[in-house]
């Protein structure tokens, strides 16, 4: 009776990892179509309210706990879910999806350093072959394979952003997990969600309006196709990677644990290689093997139980 459950949560997960890499790869192909602002704000808006609808019932029972800490859940929403859609998003604007990609995956890096800070811990000598092989495999995709851009600053600006969404994602995981132990996850999601829709996305997309910008896309493209083809990004956006792969998360960490859920995160930045190549026609290059390479290794060896911990 156990293997049902737990094959449909590794499944979920599975498919969770493949829309959270579409993200950026269809953020990307709409860039010329539709302005930031408005891919951010509409692919959130839509996909906040039905989540809330799913989750009035654990949202009653939870707002108890949700009340004594509605500030820091409010600011936790704000940088964990509006600033890095932008960051995420706007990466894609301006660098390749499979480089946004490769560089999202070292959130894990970031979990680590962030959480040794805020919880006083020490890196083994482990951990800091893990970590200078991270940031190593991070540069090299950053600077497409030439050190020297880093002193002349020729890098991309997109990729400097996706660095930054992958630490600011970092931060909020971390604040996370301290709230799930007295707030129901999906109930979480929904504060969090309206959280960053109201204090970032639509502030800037407000402002966006009010200075001029387009509703939804940009005024010198052929309105009729593009408002089909923006409506189509944004209905598969806020249905796919916004609600659905939050669903599909929730339901694979119930199922199958938080750690051996987190792992299936590490095949994301592989779909979205995998769709960058195939439908954006975006060319693998020697420095994103090297790069992922490194990143991956990295990460293997900060996983690897440390000896001393284990014996004590």
């Amino acid at each position: 009776m156990k293997a049902a459950p737990n094959s449909l949560g590794t499944l979920a997960l599975i498919v969770t990892a493949a829309l959270w890499g579409s993200n950026h790869v269809v953020a990307r192909a709409a860039r010329e179509a539709i302005p930031l602002p408005a891919l951010v704000f509409w692919r959130w808006l839509p996909a906040v309210i039905i989540l809330t609808v799913v989750a009035l019932p654990a949202l009653r029972q939870a707002w108890p706990a949700i009340r004594p800490r509605l500030g820091g859940l409010i600011i936790g929403g704000a940088v964990g879910v509006g600033l890095f859609s932008y960051l995420l998003l706007g990466g894609a604007y301006q660098s390749l999806a499979i480089e946004v990609g490769f560089i999202n995956a070292t959130t894990p890096v970031w979990v680590l350093l962030l959480g040794l800070r805020m919880g006083g811990g020490r890196l083994t000598a482990g951990m800091k072959w893990g970590l200078a092989l991270a940031f190593a495999g991070t540069l090299l995709i950053i600077t497409r394979g030439q050190p020297e851009a880093l002193t002349a600053l020729q890098f991309s600006l997109g990729n400097l952003w996706s660095l930054l969404a992958a630490i600011s994602f970092a931060w909020f995981s971390i604040r996370v997990r301290d709230w799930t132990r007295t707030i129901a996850p999906l109930a979480l999601t929904v504060v969090t969600a309206w959280s960053g829709l109201i204090v970032v996305m639509l502030p800037v997309y407000a402002a966006w309006i009010i200075g001029g910008g387009p509703w939804l896309v940009w005024q010198d493209a052929d309105p009729d196709a593009d408002l089909g083809f923006a409506f189509a990004v944004i209905g598969f956006m806020a249905i796919g990677p916004t609600m659905l792969g939050n669903l599909f998360y929730l339901y694979g960490v119930a199922v199958t644990g938080p750690a051996r859920a987190a792992a299936f995160l590490y095949l994301s930045p592989l779909f979205s290689a995998a769709l960058s190549i195939g439908w954006l026609g975006e060319q693998l290059a020697w420095y994103h093997i090297a790069g992922i390479a490194a990143i991956f290794s990295g990460l293997i060896i900060l996983n690897y139980p440390n000896p001393r911990a284990r014996s004590g």
